[in-house]
């Protein structure tokens, strides 16, 4: 539960919402510009540029800012706005150091999860989201009730796209998309940032061996040298190969892109990593793999109001941060989830077509 050390007097018009983070972070934010919007709020936002096409289309953002490290500077953007109030969702290092010069703005209203924090903010808020008693999601759209806002039935976060837009990526990747196709087609994911344990390459390699077995189409999904790499192993470990089956978009596709790849398959398969937040976004069935770890948690982490499938291990987990590894006795307990028992489940979702 929040506790807000002093209370509003007005509601504001404008204001500048901030979320200065990664992809997974910043999908969970999105409910919160929506409640604004709707309680008579106008929301802007101060993002990184790699996330503003999440954004895009979306009817409940009037503005967006960004700002990236090293050497932007958005003062000057932000101080022809004339924003009314300022709401930091989490402290991280890039609004850290923009704060001190955000102080013409007349209210401010930000968690108190660093010291240095205090002194920023004219209406600073105790949270604590380690606890992880709540979705990020909920954390975020808690702040709202200094507005006097409380959302009773949020939505999930969402992705808005125009319909030329979903016609022209399906005619750039006809192999793929085309209508004429009838097998299920599954975006598989198994890279991911560090943020969290995921499964083993070796579970992967089993899993994607029994998706195209079974007559599933699959994408492999990932970005930068390491990703590449790891879907180039599980290309050359296959026997036999699947022409026509598998298909390889690492590092092809932009952040829109492969949100639309997403919303036009059948399902995503994929850790606890950004594009699994955007499967959510884009209203596509989710199989997702997260650890027992308090902070990494499904209680927190998992896509909002989303009727995913998350395995985690069945392990008692005593730590609150960061696996022990080798000092805990169910290391490397990402590898109690079977392959097998995923596939079956997948069948379950979309059957499948033998080959």
């Amino acid at each position: 539960m929040a506790l807000f050390l002093r209370k509003l007097q007005k509601k504001p018009n404008k204001i500048l919402v901030t979320r200065t983070d990664r992809i997974g972070d910043f999908v969970l934010t999105l409910p919160v510009l929506e409640a604004l919007h709707k309680g008579g709020i106008e929301p802007s936002v101060l993002c990184r540029t790699m996330v503003t096409p999440l954004l895009e289309n979306n009817p409940f953002v009037d503005r967006i800012i960004t700002v990236d490290e090293p050497g932007s500077d958005p003062i000057e953007q932000i101080r022809a706005c004339g924003f009314e109030s300022l709401l930091v969702l989490v402290n991280d290092p890039i609004i850290r150091r923009l704060l001190p010069r955000l102080k013409h703005i007349p209210v401010r209203i930000g968690p108190l999860s660093k010291p240095a924090a205090f002194f920023s903010y004219t209406h600073p808020v105790l949270q604590k989201r380690s606890r992880s008693l709540m979705n990020e999601a909920e954390y975020n759209l808690e702040l709202l009730e200094i507005f006097g806002l409380k959302p009773h039935n949020p939505s999930r976060p969402r992705l808005y796209f125009r319909e030329n837009e979903i016609q022209v990526f399906r005619s750039e990747q006809p192999g793929i998309l085309g209508e004429d196709r009838g097998e299920p087609l599954i975006v598989y994911h198994q890279g991911m940032g560090g943020s969290a344990l995921n499964w083993s390459q070796k579970n992967y390699q089993i899993l994607l061996n029994g998706l195209l077995d079974s007559g599933y189409r699959v994408v492999l999904t990932g970005n930068g040298k390491e990703e590449a790499e790891h879907n180039d192993q599980l290309i050359k470990l296959l026997k036999p190969a699947y022409p026509g089956f598998l298909f390889n978009l690492t590092g092809a596709l932009s952040l829109r892109q492969l949100s639309l790849l997403i919303h036009l398959s059948d399902l995503f398969v994929g850790p606890s990593t950004g594009p699994t937040h955007l499967a959510n976004a884009v209203g596509t069935e989710i199989i997702s793999f997260y650890p027992p770890i308090q902070v990494q948690s499904t209680r927190r982490w998992s896509p909002y109001l989303s009727s995913s499938t998350l395995y985690t291990p069945d392990v008692p987990c005593g730590q609150k941060y960061k696996c022990i590894r080798e000092k805990c006795p169910h290391f490397y307990c990402m590898d109690n989830i079977a392959p097998n028992e995923v596939l079956k489940l997948v069948q379950e979702i979309i059957p499948g077509r033998q080959t």
